[in-house]
């Protein structure tokens, strides 16, 4: 079935990269008169699989390489659903008959479709590095103590090629221009391969400008594995055990933290760390016994065991891991699968007392682009009944 599979995917990926190329021939040939298929479809296909290149012979340190095989998958797309659009109101014209077919017109319409491409890749690039903030407001009837807590959200950072000291700096600006009192970062802080990040001490610096008066906990995601250092390292975890420590950031690996009377975080281990095989704690394992004042956080990073938690007694649940499916028509997939997991893909979620906030994460994966989704910090303000003593 997976070799099936596999064949079906490369089968249809080649069959669409040959419709786009030959509508870009069409156009380069419009331009270009004197163009030859032996010159053009060599850099196409360069072009189609550059990010194959890239993985499959070990790449990923030529860093410009590397970009450039992140932006084609992105770019493949854009041209595709750009050019499938053109075709359909080529299409149309020639039925209704509201123009006389005319050769050219193939060849503008590819062209155009090439334009917007290269303006949707540009607008995605720099709008991926405004980091917004989302803010929720919730409330509790447990009393802890203090009539509210701000707590700020941030995950799916993927500190590797794309994302270094500067998007950092970015992210913590935008968390401490929220003042809040707790920070929690819900998983996937690396991007698998940490021999990519640049300036590992001056990340660390920028980590530990993050003002919180009861700190900054975080839970690890699926990326967070230290593939460099697996020969050394079964778990995958150690190295970055190691600088998250360093930025003053406390890891828990299903484990629970107290840093207030009454207020527990419980930080749990990924269900599919990649390349790994590890087992991990079930939440009502992990939810410490509680009185019916406590409030329990819990910080997973794939929002895909809400009743699970709502089960044991989770008060507030903390996840990341779709990026909001990152850039268009990604959002309405993720919305679609999560939707079918009993969660949600981005937002607010509610069953009975538990309730979630999924973020789309302040960094991002593969293409460095965001469209129709934002780079974010996510700020939560809970209201609390009553101070308790």
């Amino acid at each position: 079935m997976w070799l099936f599979r596999s064949a079906l995917t490369v089968l249809v990926y080649t069959g669409l990269n040959l419709y786009i190329g030959a509508r870009i021939f069409g156009f380069v040939r419009f331009v270009l008169p004197g163009c030859k298929g032996f010159v053009f479809w060599p850099l196409y296909a360069l072009f189609a699989c550059s990010f194959l290149l890239v993985f499959v012979f070990r790449l990923e340190h030529i860093i410009p390489l590397r970009q450039a095989g992140m932006y084609s998958l992105a770019a493949f797309v854009y041209l595709f659903l750009t050019l499938a659009v053109s075709d359909i109101v080529r299409v149309v014209i020639r039925i209704t008959g509201r123009a006389a077919p005319d050769p050219r017109l193939s060849a503008l319409m590819s062209g155009a479709a090439l334009c917007l491409t290269l303006l949707i890749l540009v607008y995605g690039a720099f709008h991926a590095r405004d980091i917004k903030t989302r803010h929720y407001s919730l409330s509790s009837d447990k009393t802890i103590g203090v009539p509210g807590l701000r707590v700020a959200l941030i995950s799916d950072l993927h500190l590797g090629a794309a994302v270094g000291r500067k998007w950092t700096a970015r992210i913590v600006n935008a968390v401490n221009r929220a003042g809040p009192d707790l920070v929690c970062i819900a998983g996937d802080i690396f991007d698998g391969d940490l021999e990519l990040v640049r300036d590992m001490e001056g990340i660390a610096a920028e980590l530990r400008r993050i003002k919180a008066p009861l700190g900054v906990y975080a839970c690890p995601g699926n990326h967070d594995v230290d593939r460099s250092r697996l020969n050394e390292d079964p778990t995958g975890i150690q190295r970055i055990a190691a600088f998250l420590k360093e930025s003053g950031v406390i890891l828990l690996l299903d484990e629970t933290a107290s840093p207030a009377k009454r207020l527990y975080i419980t930080g749990r281990r990924d269900a599919r760390p990649i390349g790994l095989r590890q087992p991990r704690k079930t939440i009502a394992e992990l939810a410490p016994p509680s009185g019916p004042r406590d409030f329990l956080i819990l910080l997973d990073h794939q929002p895909l065991e809400f009743i699970q938690a709502s089960a044991a007694g989770a008060d507030l649940v903390l996840s990341g891991h779709t990026h909001k499916g990152q850039f268009f028509p990604g959002n309405l997939i993720t919305r679609r699968v999560f939707k079918n997991s009993a969660g949600t893909h981005y937002g607010h979620w509610q069953n009975g007392v538990t309730q979630a906030i999924v973020t789309s994460g302040a960094g991002l994966w593969g293409p460095p682009i965001r469209v129709a989704t934002d780079s974010e910090v996510a700020v939560i303000d809970i209201r609390f009944g009553e101070a308790g003593s």
